[in-house]
């Protein structure tokens, strides 16, 4: 469905009366016929079936041009609000009273849990390390929502594509889109949904914005299975995987911190945890024989840090610079070791060049 212009609200009220028939196509005896029913709620409920029948959408300046009113305050008047008109074609799958999903979240058919499963644990921690609620307000006054999750484009596009973007399709049954920013080494999974962003801020209490007071919900923080999990998806994104094979995080919600070492604790593994900068800064470290007790036995979905373990597993070496594709074709016989080498060698002469350069 073509997009309604915003200029076309300030038209003469009979130009705007031939928008639907002059730029739209739609068959002007069915517009006729439409604009002599009596009732103006019925008039408005046929005028909607056209438009989304047609184009499978529903404009609600649109539904009010093809039923012959000058503007969409018709429907608020007839029926409360636009969505109570558009859920006469569609209903929303959300049955919870504390969130209101808008028009682009029923036609997409987006669900949201009931339960805090496994899969939904995993993801909040993915939440906590990489992802960001926001909520924007764009120039014509209207809301935007968003949920994103962004991380190293070099090291983790197998992770997004083939990980991130099916676990988020299955909780919440909404596509996601990948951006690409070269300049910035960054790969971003991106949402537009107001349900989902009103679920995990209202239900799972996750904040808007920073950060920095955000908690692990209770419910997860009851069940050991769940602890364990939500560490997962913490470790795939906002753990570093360093040289001595030691898992290390630093994170400025020290909520979170604390609650990722009564979990590690739980689990009998081993870290030391400090704070800095008048605790304003948390940091977890493990050493190494707990860390691969992690590597080996909690089941890690981020290529990033399994090709890393993997290769040092095998070759007894640590690659820095190297980028996740290039550990796996290693791995797979595609380079050998002196190849690798030579790409990291290079890739550190580049950037000591440019940290000398900027000094």
């Amino acid at each position: 469905m073509k997009k309604i212009k915003k200029v076309w609200r300030k038209l003469p009220i009979e130009k705007r009366l031939r928008i639907p028939i002059n730029y739209f196509n739609l068959d002007e005896l069915e517009i006729l016929k439409i604009r002599k029913i009596i009732d103006p709620k019925e008039k408005l409920i046929q005028s909607a079936k056209l438009q989304f029948e047609t184009f499978g959408d529903i404009h609600t300046d649109l539904t009010s041009w093809i039923a012959g009113y000058a503007s969409d305050a018709t429907v608020r008047e007839k029926f409360g609000s636009s969505l109570k008109l558009r859920e006469i074609f569609i209903k929303s799958k959300i049955t919870n009273k504390k969130i209101k999903p808008s028009w682009a979240d029923i036609k997409r058919n987006v669900i949201l849990p009931t339960e805090i499963t496994k899969n939904l644990a995993e993801e909040t921690g993915i939440h906590l390390g990489d992802g960001n609620l926001n909520i924007n307000t764009d120039k014509f006054g209207w809301k935007r929502y968003g949920y994103n999750i962004t991380g190293n484009l070099a090291e983790e596009i197998i992770y997004y594509s083939k990980h991130i973007l099916p676990l988020i399709k299955s909780l919440y049954n909404l596509e996601g889109r990948l951006l690409f920013n070269k300049d910035k080494n960054s790969i971003t999974a991106d949402y537009k949904s107001k349900a989902i962003v009103e679920y995990k801020n209202k239900i799972l209490k996750l904040p808007i914005g920073k950060k920095t007071y955000a908690q692990i919900p209770k419910e997860i923080m009851k069940d050991k299975e769940l602890q364990k999990r939500v560490i997962i998806g913490l470790v795939d994104t906002d753990f570093s995987l360093i040289n001595s094979m030691n898992l290390n995080l630093k994170l400025t919600s020290i909520n979170v911190i604390n609650q990722i070492s009564k979990i590690l604790k739980n689990n009998k593994i081993n870290f030391n945890i400090k704070f800095y900068d008048n605790n304003k800064l948390g940091g977890i470290y493990i050493n190494q024989r707990n860390s691969l007790k992690i590597l080996e036995d909690w089941k890690l979905n981020n290529i990033k840090h399994i090709s890393k373990y993997e290769v040092w597993k095998e070759f007894k070496k640590y690659f820095p610079y190297s980028h996740t594709e290039e550990r796996l074709a290693l791995l797979k016989g595609i380079i050998d070791i002196e190849h690798l080498n030579k790409i990291c060698n290079k890739r550190k002469k580049a950037s000591e060049k440019v940290e000398t350069a900027s000094r």
